[in-house]
């Protein structure tokens, strides 16, 4: 890899999203931030959107950046997104409607119809799927629900990463990693799951072809070439279109024993598989099966992740405590280990709102010391996160057998060094955190395994280790983890 090549990734993530360009030389990559934006959502009466258009109108300054900044001609273009939400399209190709946020509460009660169509237990062997209200299949129920159904004026069915590379490209394409986020793909055949869309009564048509990542969708459309300054011959990549998948390719990690964490607004923790694990114990324990890049599978557990803090800090700033992310940190430091948790799969930390309200609640509701200071409460959130890890490493090795030796942290969230200690501390694994922009690594990798640029993943991974800063973190308390795992446990079920 000694002639230079340059890629442009987009990373859009549930809070914020980027616009990266990636330059690969003598087997390193250099990564260069060109453009960070929030990813708009629209609140309309009681219902959450996404505003797509204002999204993709960022995008647009990003291309438009990368071009003054590193000319008009790149190898590629890819995107990656969060998962389970999706936009429909008409049969002139225009978006209907605003697409929702998985956040809104249209889909409360869903699963429970769902599942008296098809018990959860069957659901889970034929989709191998983690139910959680948000998920896609449960989105669309609510939606043949609504009074004026979108789904009998949809031609085309669009989750986030493929919706973008339609408007870039103009073709309408499924990525398999991020379909398997969908609750209605087939994990054994890497395909939609027809048996469930017929159950489901949903319409058949409107589920486009699904491509493996690294698929060439097409060029850059004229009309937005010529609109940012680019070359039209650039290809629109269909990279790993799921952030975690992202981020997990993008993991410098060798050998078969080790587990990862994508850190971020979510915690996505597991291993990376070469076949799905469905099993009476994945289903137990709430796993899920998600696809990755070179036909592997992230078995894997949706952990609420840094959503709850990003919510407090967001609360405390709108009511005249102006805090950073280091300045919680800080005082959680300062505070010292909280001594109380909450249990982040209670429904009321998936909502916004007064997060630091709903943690008092919850402490106050399950006899646990409570103060309403940033400092504890940044703890409390810390903590229960890391005893979330602690349990779900456990829950790891009993389903697969394995004895995890290592676990690899990558996303923004390991820029919380009190919570990657507070990690190994709990799993009383070495931690090894990096890269930052993980989800932007394996997008831009992706790309370049594609183009030929880079050989396969296992050289991606060895690049990867040879390029990026990475942190190792050995356990130090565990010993505070292990005295409390009781009181921790009972709380859960309290």
């Amino acid at each position: 890899m000694n002639e230079e090549k340059k890629y442009i990734g987009f990373d859009l993530g549930a809070e914020s999203g980027r616009c990266i360009v990636a330059v690969l030389k003598d087997d390193r990559i250099t990564l260069h931030e060109v453009h960070r934006f929030t990813t708009h959502t629209l609140k309309l009466g009681d219902s959450s959107y996404w505003n797509v258009n204002a999204i993709f109108e960022e995008m647009l300054k990003g291309l438009n950046r990368a071009r003054t900044k590193f000319g008009s001609g790149f190898n590629g273009i890819g995107v990656d997104t969060w998962g389970v939400d999706y936009v429909l399209i008409n049969k002139e190709g225009n978006d209907i409607g605003n697409p929702y946020h998985y956040r809104d509460d249209r889909t409360d009660g869903m699963m429970d119809e769902a599942f008296s169509v098809i018990p959860k237990d069957e659901l889970y062997s034929t989709a191998g799927t983690q139910s959680a209200q948000y998920n896609t299949l449960f989105q669309l129920l609510a939606e043949k629900k609504n009074n004026l159904n979108l789904l009998d004026f949809s031609d085309t069915f669009l989750l986030m990463p493929d919706y973008f590379n339609y408007r870039l490209c103009g073709n309408k394409k499924a990525e398999y990693s991020i379909a398997s986020t969908t609750n209605l793909v087939n994990p054994l055949k890497r395909d939609w799951n027809w048996n469930l869309i017929k159950t489901f009564n949903l319409p058949k048509n409107i589920f486009p072809v699904i491509s493996e990542p690294g698929t060439i969708l097409g060029k850059l459309l004229p009309s937005i070439a010529d609109l940012v300054g680019l070359n039209n011959d650039i290809p629109i990549i269909a990279t790993t279109g799921h952030d975690t998948a992202s981020a997990v390719a993008s993991i410098p990690a060798s050998g078969n024993n080790w587990a990862f964490i994508s850190s971020g607004t979510w915690s996505l923790m597991g291993i990376e598989s070469d076949k799905p694990i469905i099993n009476k114990d994945s289903l137990k324990y709430n796993f899920t099966n998600e696809g990755g890049f070179n036909k592997t599978t992230r078995f894997l557990k949706n952990i609420v992740g840094l959503w709850p803090l990003q919510e407090c800090r967001q609360y405390w700033n709108e009511h005249k405590q102006e805090f950073n992310y280091n300045d919680l940190t800080l005082l959680a430091a300062r505070q010292g280990l909280a001594n109380a948790w909450i249990d982040l799969n209670d429904s009321r930390f998936l909502k916004p709102g007064n997060m630091p309200q709903k943690v008092l609640d919850f402490l106050k509701e399950t006899n646990q010391k409570h103060e309403n200071k940033p400092g504890f409460i940044t703890a409390v959130i810390l903590e229960s996160l890391a005893f979330t890890y602690r349990k779900t490493l456990r829950e790891i090795e009993v389903v697969t057998g394995k004895k995890i030796e290592k676990l690899h942290i990558v996303g923004g969230g390991i820029q919380n060094e009190l919570l990657t200690q507070y990690t190994a501390d709990a799993t009383g694994k070495t931690v090894v955190a990096g890269p930052i922009e993980g989800a932007g690594v394996g997008n831009i990798g992706a790309q370049a395994i594609a183009t030929g640029a880079i050989k396969d993943i296992k050289e991606l991974r060895k690049i990867v280790a040879g390029s990026f800063s990475l942190k190792e973190y050995k356990p130090i308390n565990t010993k505070y983890f292990e005295d409390n795992e009781e009181n921790y446990d009972r709380i859960l079920q309290s």
